[in-house]
């Protein structure tokens, strides 16, 4: 909860459903353009339903209609899953599924985008037919919140929102910014925007033209900075409270920590692979991956950079191992004990899955993009 970093600087605005990362390249049909639905409610799509392989979902196997495919996946403390989904280049939908019985549709909208706010609640911010965009919370049964309207995010809209039950961060431009603007750039982003989920108002404010973004909820604090910031350079890290207002300078070393803040990872730089994990305290490096230096970890393809820590022992993190062949196949998921710097589980990820770990530390599991199926590995 607030504790992933996004960097605009690889292509998170450019989602891509073959890496994982929620992009399709196929195009929608004339049947399947949106509906009219009533203003500041859930945006519903008529897709037009596409053969699929399956038929109905079982306790090992995902089946979603209409052709949608998952490309995110959030474990509850129940049995329920949360899937985002996609099955055309621009409308994604929210799932609930427990193995063994039908996914259930939670919400639908255009440029939808999930997080995770809590171990069962969770938030999606979409863009409404009418060009609104807007927010909701769920849990893994329903709605539990009206959609709240947001300003507008200029051109991209509001992009990689993270936070917890009581606050919400996003990044963005402000609303009078366009695409042709001279300081527009697709890569970079100009504006922070806050949303207090009990009071549903917002706070927008300009934080300048910046590549990386991190919100530690705990502290309530926003951490801004691009990609040409070194460890040393202390100024390079602007902090802003949820007001916006300006805050002492920040280290990088604060903005990509695991929960209990004793380790963080590297901040990956423009176009790079190379990322690694380091000690807080020492500044220590006790992993690095896809890089040239002795001792790097580097499989027949690159370590994934959008690695899971355990979320009740941050010793332990899961990391996507690439073997560099057509549609994933002889990927695994690794999972690492930091500290002593090993390798402790590796399990098969064939299929393009998406992964995350059980709520109490104990399993990964895992759902493939390809085939639908569905597992859950104890991790020893």
């Amino acid at each position: 909860m607030g504790r992933r970093i996004l960097c605009v600087a690889v292509p998170f605005f450019l989602l891509i459903v073959l890496t994982g990362c929620n992009r399709n390249n196929a195009r929608e049909t004339p049947s399947s353009q949106p509906k009219a639905s009533p203003p500041g409610r859930p945006f519903v799509v008529n897709l037009r339903p596409r053969d699929t392989a399956c038929t109905t979902s079982s306790a090992e196997q995902l089946c979603l209609p209409d052709g949608n495919k998952p490309t995110g996946l959030f474990t509850t403390k129940s049995a329920s899953l949360v899937l985002k989904a996609a099955a055309g280049p621009d409308y994604r939908s929210i799932y609930s599924w427990e193995p063994g019985k039908e996914p259930k549709l939670i919400v639908r909208g255009l440029d939808l985008d999930v997080t995770r706010l809590s171990d069962d609640t969770f938030a999606a911010w979409y863009t409404s037919e009418s060009r609104q965009e807007l927010l909701v919370t769920f849990d893994a049964e329903k709605l539990t919140s009206e959609p709240l309207v947001l300003p507008a995010g200029g051109p991209s809209g509001w992009q990689g929102c993270t936070g917890d039950t009581h606050y919400l961060a996003c990044i963005g431009n402000l609303p009078d910014m366009k695409a042709d603007d001279q300081d527009f750039d697709e890569m970079q982003f100009t504006a922070v925007i806050v949303i207090d989920l009990e009071q549903r108002t917002t706070t927008s404010f300009l934080v300048g033209h910046n590549t990386h973004f991190f919100f530690n909820s705990a502290k309530k604090t926003i951490y801004v900075t691009d990609h040409t910031t070194t460890e040393s350079e202390r100024a390079g890290v602007l902090t802003f409270d949820l007001t916006g207002k300006r805050g002492e300078p920040g280290r990088v070393s604060e903005m990509q920590t695991s929960p209990s803040g004793r380790f963080a990872l590297t901040l990956q730089e423009d176009g790079a692979e190379s990322w690694g994990i380091y000690d807080v305290k020492t500044g220590k490096t006790l992993l690095d991956f896809n890089c040239d230096r002795p001792g790097c970890i580097m499989a027949d393809g690159p370590m994934s950079g959008d690695p899971e820590w355990n979320p009740l022992d941050d010793d332990q993190i899961l990391v996507m191992g690439q073997a560099g062949k057509a549609y994933g196949a002889g990927n695994t998921c690794d999972v690492y004990q930091v500290s002593s710097a090993r390798r402790v589980k590796s399990v098969p990820c064939d299929g393009m899955p998406q992964y995350d770990w059980s709520r109490d530390g104990r399993d990964i599991v895992t759902v493939a993009y390809i085939s639908g199926k569905f597992t859950r590995q104890r991790v020893e």
